[in-house]
């Protein structure tokens, strides 16, 4: 399945700009983030729905983030990609 548009993105440029922020985070194409050398997050879509693929120690986990999203529904898909970046960094810290 193919990645989201980088166009098709532009509804949660700040939250993209929030996770470009956190450590040792790395955006390889618009939309195609890196935590160290770890494939970290990318956005799908299909038939009018987006989510995003976050890498998680246990694997990943989709996190819905539909398209033109409400403040509360940017706040939430931003804590969860926060969530697994803080649970990513702390394993890869253990060894």
């Amino acid at each position: 399945m193919g990645h989201t548009r980088p166009e098709m993105l532009s509804d949660i440029a700040h939250e993209l700009d929030a996770i470009r922020a956190l450590e040792g985070m790395k955006e390889k194409s618009p939309g195609v983030f890196y935590y160290k050398s770890v494939a970290f997050l990318h956005f799908h879509d299909k038939a009018g729905s987006r989510w995003a693929d976050v890498k998680t120690p246990r694997g990943y986990q989709e996190i819905e983030i539909q398209f033109t999203p409400g403040a509360a529904a940017r706040r939430r898909f931003l804590q969860a990609v926060r969530n697994a970046h803080a649970a990513l960094a702390a394993a890869r810290s253990k060894g």
